[in-house]
Order: structure tokens, then C-alpha cells, then sequence
């Protein structure tokens, strides 16, 4: 057994890593346990805990909310990140980081490898990718994975909604309302649950420390996934498609949020990923 030590364990994804490696020595910690802006007590912490792994699920996610709380997302996604990886480099862990599509402006349509250079054009994405580096940087052994469009079981925290995509349109279509979905923003959805068991196999083979794509393939639009999740559930609702143009926010998002993984092992679809999370 392993001694794992999972950060954000009660957000979404922290749900389903918690699920995947059940079977190890696991350490479930979020703020309630640990501020991880605060290095000395994050440090202190894991110096006594002394984890073989860390992962980091933690992060600020809103997306617009990081506009206008932009030093509370850089604590987060950034200079936290570097306390981790210096508290990892300190006890000899390695250390798995969780970043995203955002980290990149999505103006290449082929998509993006993992070693395309960042280029974010919102708040949020900057802090990722300061993140990134920082946690490089630290000179831990480190994974970043980055990946997209994320849903599962668990609720969303720190989102306004606290529902992933998927459920907020079941909700919208079960209460009859007419679906208006973005059908030019382009991306691979990707299940929580199969992240999850794809940072399980990246560890558990040990695949050399750097960077990673993972996230379930092939390439729709957030109308293209809506759609087929009304399908899978059997709901018949009006769904128009519309341009992001329709839909002003805060932030700028990148429309071609298409993550290339080059280096793993392909992950399913993801209309069998959906499929699985809708059964």
C-alpha cells in the first residue's frame, strides 16, 4: 500500500481519485484540513504525514470569478502550487497536479501537445499556468495533467451552479425549458472517474515526471454534448444551437479547448464515458 495524499479531496474529481485508489493508504484533506495557501502549516503538515504521493486536486475553477477575484485564484492555482511542490521536494513525494485546457488560447484547431506553448487569455488560465511552472520550479518530481471539460458524480465547489454541465442541462430539459447551447466552442469532455483510473495507471506503470494530456477522445462542441446527453436519457427538449457571442462573460474562453494525449494511453470516448456516467 501506498500513502497517498489527496488535496481538494472533496471536490469532484478528489470524489472519484478518492474512489480509484480506495485501496491504498489514503489521506483525504481539504480546507477544512489544510489551507494549502498557508506554507507553513502545509508544510508542517505534510513534513509529519510524510505521503509517498500528492495529489493535487485543489483549485479555484470559477472561470469568471477570477476576473474579478484575481489574487484569490492566483493563491490558489499558483502560488500555492510551488508550497506543495516545495513540501513534496522537502519529504521526497511526487507530486500529481491537476491543470486544464484553459492554460492555452484555443486558436489552433488541430488541438494542442503537451509541449505547446502557454498562452492563456483569461485570469483563471494564467493562474494555471503560473501554477504549472511554479510547480516545476519547486524541483519536485512532478506530473501536471492537464484536462478538459470535466463532470462526475460528485458536486462542483467553488462553481456558481455546483453542477457540472451535463446535469445542469438534464435539470433545465426535465423542467421543460427551451435548451440555447454553444455550438462553435470545441473540446474533448472528460469523466472524473476515468481521469482518475488514467493518473492511477501514469503512477502505478511510473511514466517519467512532466507533462500530460489525459481526457476522453474524440472532439464535439458543448451543443454537440448536450445532445447526446438528452439522448442517452431518453428527453425529448427544444435545443437550439447559437455562437458564444450570445452568451457575453467575463472571460474570454478559448474555442478550440482540444487537449492532445500523446504520451498515455488513450482514454475511451467520450460518448462511452457519458454513456457510463448517465447509466
Amino acid at each position: 500500500m501506498k500513502k497517498i495524499l489527496i488535496l481538494g479531496a472533496r471536490g469532484m474529481l478528489g470524489h472519484d481519485l478518492a474512489k480509484v485508489f480506495a485501496e491504498e493508504k489514503l489521506f483525504l484533506w481539504d480546507r477544512e484540513e489544510v489551507d494549502i495557501t498557508d506554507e507553513l502549516k502545509l508544510l508542517t503538515l505534510v513534513q509529519e504525514l510524510k505521503p509517498e504521493i500528492i495529489i493535487n486536486a485543489a483549485a479555484y475553477t470559477n472561470v469568471d470569478g477570477a476576473e474579478k477575484e484575481k489574487g484569490t485564484a492566483e493563491n490558489i492555482n499558483a502560488v500555492a502550487v510551488s508550497y506543495i511542490g516545495e513540501a513534496a521536494q522537502a519529504v521526497g513525494a511526487r507530486v500529481v497536479h491537476i491543470s486544464t485546457e484553459y492554460v492555452f488560447n484555443g486558436f489552433k484547431k488541430e488541438g494542442y501537445d503537451e509541449d505547446a506553448i502557454v498562452s492563456p487569455l483569461s485570469i483563471y488560465g494564467a493562474s494555471k499556468a503560473r501554477g504549472e511552472q511554479n510547480l516545476i520550479a519547486s524541483e519536485a518530481e512532478y506530473y501536471i495533467v492537464r484536462t478538459s471539460w470535466l463532470y462526475g458524480h460528485a458536486p462542483q465547489k467553488g462553481k456558481p451552479r455546483g453542477k457540472n454541465f451535463i446535469d445542469t442541462i438534464l435539470d433545465k430539459a426535465q423542467a421543460g425549458e427551451e435548451l440555447k447551447i454553444v455550438n462553435d466552442q470545441y473540446g474533448k469532455p472528460t469523466f472524473a472517474y476515468d481521469l482518475s483510473q488514467g493518473i492511477k495507471t501514469m503512477l502505478w506503470e511510473n511514466y517519467p515526471t512532466g507533462i500530460y494530456h489525459l481526457v476522453n477522445e474524440g472532439i464535439t462542441t458543448w451543443f454537440g454534448l448536450a445532445e447526446y446527453a438528452l439522448q442517452v436519457r431518453g428527453l425529448n427538449a427544444t435545443i437550439k444551437p447559437c455562437v458564444t457571442g450570445d452568451f457575453p462573460a467575463v472571460a474570454e474562453r478559448p474555442q478550440f479547448s482540444i487537449l492532445n494525449n500523446n504520451k498515455l494511453p488513450k482514454m475511451r470516448s467520450w460518448q462511452e464515458a457519458v454513456q457510463q456516467y448517465l447509466s
